[in-house]
């Protein structure tokens, strides 16, 4: 089965339902866990991504990124998602929908990366797809339209941990807006159903207890941005004194595989 994962917590599933989804609608700044940054050669400063209302798929905004008169080279524009954890996924997508600006060609450049390692450094990531002004529609249709949608395969990455890249490199070229950003795939450990488990109490100030009638082998505690926290093995509880008021995302993996996630708030 095919589900989506939505980023900044929105749960359905944390793990167990997807990997990644965002439109950059929630707020002018770009999500919590996205970052940004230039080439190697340093080349363009004066621009850096941000989000846009001029074209967007979803209501409001999008992620855009300008583009720069520069010397001594090409500028290079760096866009990169959180974490996303292919750990129990197979026939891994990355779908988003782009346009650019202008209708004359200038020569602009974009690619999709993939880092299996870490979300800086330029040589961690290969490229998985190019595209050109011409794969993309111009702003004389505002709203980016279905036909802007492109599908990505990740596939190779199943399995694994992966930050995502969308490179602009250009000089005096064109923009560059992206939405709607998603990577889908089918979950290959069985979830748990919901008739068979609960977490109380949630909110929580010390001790998430959770109900299950299947056996658990761990509870796991992550953060914001994918980074584990705490954990425990075969027990039905877990204390989160210690860790800071937020929101968090339990997962708990019962005995014979299954997973169940769910998002806590300590208080």
């Amino acid at each position: 089965m095919k589900k989506i994962y939505f980023l900044a917590f929105i749960l359905s599933g944390f793990f167990s339902y997807g990997q990644l989804s965002e439109n950059f609608d929630a707020d002018a700044a770009l999500p919590a866990g996205w970052t940004t940054f230039i080439g190697a050669n340093g080349i363009g400063s004066a621009q850096n991504w941000t989000t846009a209302t001029a074209r967007s798929f979803s209501p409001t905004r999008s992620a855009f990124v300008r583009y720069e008169d520069v010397n001594g080279g090409l500028a290079e524009d760096w866009l990169i998602t959180p974490l996303v954890d292919l750990t129990n996924y197979t026939e891994s997508t990355l779908t988003f929908y782009g346009g650019q600006q202008y209708t004359p060609e200038y020569g602009t450049e974009y690619t999709i990366r993939v880092s299996t390692t870490l979300p800086t450094g330029h040589s961690n990531f290969e490229i998985v797809e190019s595209y050109f002004e011409s794969d993309f529609s111009t702003i004389a249709t505002p709203a980016l339209q279905p036909g802007d949608l492109k599908t990505v395969d990740l596939s190779i990455y199943d399995g694994q941990q992966i930050y995502i890249a969308f490179v602009m490199t250009q000089d005096d070229g064109d923009n560059w807006f992206i939405d709607n950003v998603n990577v889908t795939g089918t979950l290959s450990t069985p979830s748990f159903d919901n008739a068979i488990i609960s977490f109380y109490p949630n909110p929580t100030n010390n001790i998430l207890n959770v109900n299950s009638t299947a056996s658990i082998a761990t509870i796991e505690i992550y953060g914001i941005l994918g980074n584990l926290v705490k954990t425990v093995a075969n027990s039905n509880q877990i204390d989160l004194t210690e860790l800071a008021n937020g929101s968090y995302v339990a997962k708990v993996t019962s005995t014979d595989g299954r997973v169940k996630t769910e998002k806590v708030i300590k208080i």
